[in-house]
């Protein structure tokens, strides 16, 4: 009997960060203004040898490229410091939202893991689901006021993972159920 074959359709729930600094962009915690994207690049170096002038002989892998772009329908101080990484949180003596600002020169880019999980399947169908393990905003910020609705693009840029070894496999991502660098006892792919 042939495997049964899954169509993709619609948006996908994209989770950014982990525990309290999660944010979800599921539909209800919140909303895309446009369906998000995925793009992951395998960069090569060429082989190459004097008797067949510049032609390649082999391609070896020697990085990967990727991006996650959301385009958000909400705007508050965690979408800015997602949006706008090297920014710095500034509390609101009343309570009210809080502020943002530029970090200091120097500060070290903090990534976030992003898991994609289309929303056609249900949360415990993790088959189809890209994970990410590391991924910072590393472009900019830009807010147009005009009388229609107003979004923000997040770029979210793709970094080897935390604890990364580049003699082995598994650094930047994995596609499916099962995380390949899980230690004995984790629960695959939360």
């Amino acid at each position: 009997m042939a495997e049964k074959q899954e169509y993709i359709y619609g948006l996908a729930d994209i989770t950014i960060g982990e525990g309290a600094d999660q944010i979800k962009f599921d539909g209800k915690d919140y909303l895309q203004a446009e369906g998000g994207s995925l793009s992951l690049t395998p960069q090569y170096q060429d082989i190459t040898f004097a008797d067949f002038g510049e032609t390649p002989v082999e391609k070896r892998l020697s990085g990967w490229e990727g991006q996650v772009t959301i385009v958000a329908g909400q705007e508050d101080a965690k979408i800015l410091e997602l949006a706008l990484a090297s920014t710095v949180p500034v509390e609101n003596p009343n309570g009210g939202e809080p502020g943002v600002t530029d970090a200091k020169i120097g500060s070290k880019l903090k990534g976030r893991k992003v898991r994609i999980h289309p929303r056609i399947l249900p949360e415990s169908v993790k088959d189809m689901d890209w994970t990410i393990y590391n991924m910072s905003s590393t472009e900019g910020f830009e807010r147009e006021y005009n009388p229609e609705q107003g979004n923000v693009t997040i770029t979210l840029t793709m970094l080897p993972r935390e604890g990364f070894d580049a003699s082995k496999e598994g650094n930047f991502f994995y596609r499916g159920a099962i995380d390949p660098n899980a230690e004995a006892g984790e629960t695959p792919n939360q």
